[in-house]
Order: structure tokens, then sequence, then C-alpha cells
């Protein structure tokens, strides 16, 4: 048994080596008024798995928009997306079954934003 671990550490090193090591991102937002925090997130993501930490939010809750992709021009912005949830300040949630090229977008509120994290213009 004692080889058999040692046989699979051994191909978990060579993979690491050549390159077969699980795409990772991280993003962090973090905005403070007058000392105060509006809002504190961090997600991380490996593979196809998200964990997002909402670690303080001025509403009580760190609300995230999921796209497919991050756009590249107005038109490519429109797209619906993926899900959207809200995690409670001081907690974490994971998601998975994500694209490698997820667009995250976070707010304070339940505000609906494009692939560019802008909020949608009001309808006239």
């Amino acid at each position: 048994m004692y080889i058999l671990y040692r046989l699979v550490a051994l191909l978990a090193f060579a993979a690491s080596v050549l390159g077969c090591d699980h795409p990772q991102r991280s993003i962090s937002q973090h905005v403070t008024a007058n000392g105060v925090d509006l809002i504190d997130s961090q997600v991380d993501i490996v593979a196809s798995r998200a964990t997002f930490d909402c670690r303080a939010s001025r509403s009580g809750s760190c609300h995230y928009t999921l796209f497919a992709r991050i756009c590249q021009g107005r038109d490519a912005c429109r797209e619906t997306p993926l899900e959207q949830l809200a995690v409670a300040a001081g907690t974490a949630q994971d998601v998975t079954g994500l694209p490698a090229t997820v667009q995250v977008c976070v707010r304070t509120d339940t505000a609906s934003v494009d692939a560019r994290c802008q909020p949608h213009a009001p309808a006239s």
C-alpha cells in the first residue's frame, strides 16, 4: 500500500510539472468609506468550482451575478446571467459547473448588471 501512495504522489507531481494543474483565479473587491466596509468579497475559482466568500457588506449580503464570459464590446455584454446568488456577510458558498471564462460581478444590492458589471440603464 505504501508503494501505491508514493506512485500517486509521483504522478501528481509529474502532472503539475508538466502544466496539468487546474487553472485558478482569485477576485477580490474591498471598498470602504470613512473607514467602514461597504463590501469585502473574495472569490476563488479553481477549474469549474468557485468559492464566494462575503466577508462584509453594508446591506448584510454580497449579491453576485455570474456570466459565461467577460464581454468584448457593448453588444456582447447583453447576455443572460448564468446564475445570481446572495451570500450573507460572514459566510461563504461554493458553486460548481462554471466555465473557465466565468465573469463575476458583486454588489451590495440586487441591481441588475450587464457582463461588464455595469448597472443596466433604467427603462424609459
